[in-house]
């Protein structure tokens, strides 16, 4: 496997195959292994997996086989296993001790998958908010807990602001619990992209890109309102050195955008470390 220090860019499963119409966020059912192979030939060095919003019992991350199908898939691509993504939080409250059993029994495959990071998007069911930050903490040591017993960084996806997001994590207090910052959402949010990287920085374990537009879909990247150039820079300044999971859309051609992402993306991290 490649080692952490080497990675450069993932991608969110199912973002390498055309999924229905309306489904962003897809697991390809019938041709998940493909995307393995896909993403070793275009220079993608991890699948970022994801647990759906709907428990589906045919994922191979909730079977023994199925996680050794997966590393077996990772190995003979030369790809690593580096991160999986909850979004069963998105349609089912996190409060609800049902949905933290869930994200307990997931860590349990997560550990056995060597998985490095643990995304939890707080949106939708498990809104967090300010108002509501106090009731999460608890819940969120119990995970962080969890992931601590297999060297799993939790990484959190919010609304908050930069501060707020600082605050939540210093009252979670916990050294394994940081951040996913989000380049799409936080434009939606109307954040300050830049300026709440500077101030998270080392919080900052974790990055997601995406572009939206003023109507908050997702587009083509470097066709919405994100500005990578000063996204690159910040993430520059604060000597962030992880990779990038591409979260994008999948245009006409799943597999020419993916490529053309990286080109993006690549050319502004460079341009970024070159105008020092």
């Amino acid at each position: 496997m490649i080692p952490s220090s080497l990675l450069h860019f993932g991608m969110v499963q199912g973002r390498l195959t055309q999924s229905p119409p309306g489904c962003l966020q897809w697991f390809p059912q019938e041709s998940w292994q493909d995307e393995f192979n896909t993403a070793s030939d275009i220079g993608v060095n991890y699948i970022e997996l994801i647990a759906e919003v709907k428990h589906n019992v045919e994922n191979p991350i909730w079977t023994n086989d199925g996680i050794s199908e997966i590393k077996q898939l990772v190995r003979s691509n030369n790809l690593t296993l580096h991160a999986l993504c909850n979004d069963y939080i998105v349609e089912h409250s996190f409060l609800d001790e049902r949905t933290i059993q869930q994200n307990i029994k997931l860590l349990e495959q997560v550990k056995k998958l060597g998985i490095e990071k643990y995304i939890m998007p707080f949106f939708e069911s498990s809104e967090l908010t300010m108002d509501n930050m106090q009731e999460y903490v608890d819940p969120l040591r119990r995970i962080a807990k969890v992931a601590h017993s297999g060297n799993i960084t939790v990484c959190l996806e919010t609304i908050l602001t930069g501060k707020e997001l600082i605050d939540l994590l210093s009252l979670i207090d916990y050294p394994n619990v940081k951040a996913v910052y989000d380049t799409g959402n936080r434009v939606a949010f109307g954040h300050d992209l830049a300026g709440d990287i500077r101030l998270l920085s080392d919080y900052i374990a974790h990055v997601h890109i995406k572009d939206k537009n003023s109507d908050n879909e997702n587009v083509l990247l470097g066709t919405g309102l994100v500005n990578f150039e000063n996204v690159f820079d910040a993430l520059h300044d604060i000597n962030y050195s992880g990779p990038f999971t591409f979260e994008t859309v999948r245009g006409s051609n799943p597999i020419e955008t993916a490529k053309y992402n990286i080109s993006l993306v690549s050319f502004f991290k460079q341009n970024a470390e070159l105008s020092v």
